[in-house]
């Protein structure tokens, strides 16, 4: 990440980088306790897809997302170690940033 880089900025640039519209909507999932993810939905599209930019990604939070291999969850690289990177990626479609 860029120095001085704000959470919001971020969410639209990846949106728009996965094809969303201008328009997309971004919510905090409510559900996930002890990490910030943001489900990120473009009406026009019925696409959704998941984000977290926190630091470090603990997997067990987020099973009330329910992923599956339909879905798409985006993070940080450094969120996750390799062994952590190969279970989600087995969940989901997993892309980092």
């Amino acid at each position: 990440m860029v120095d001085g880089w704000t959470a919001e900025n971020v969410l639209y640039e990846v949106a728009l980088k996965e094809g969303f519209g201008l328009n997309c909507r971004i919510e905090t999932e409510k559900a996930v306790k002890g990490n910030t993810v943001h489900r990120v939905t473009d009406p026009h599209k019925e696409q959704t897809l998941h984000l977290c930019l926190d630091d470090k990604l603990n997997l067990a939070k987020l099973k009330p997302l329910n992923l599956t291999r339909e879905d798409l969850f985006i993070c940080r690289d450094v969120a996750l170690d390799d062994e952590a990177a190969a279970n989600l990626a087995l969940q989901c479609r997993l892309k980092t940033i």
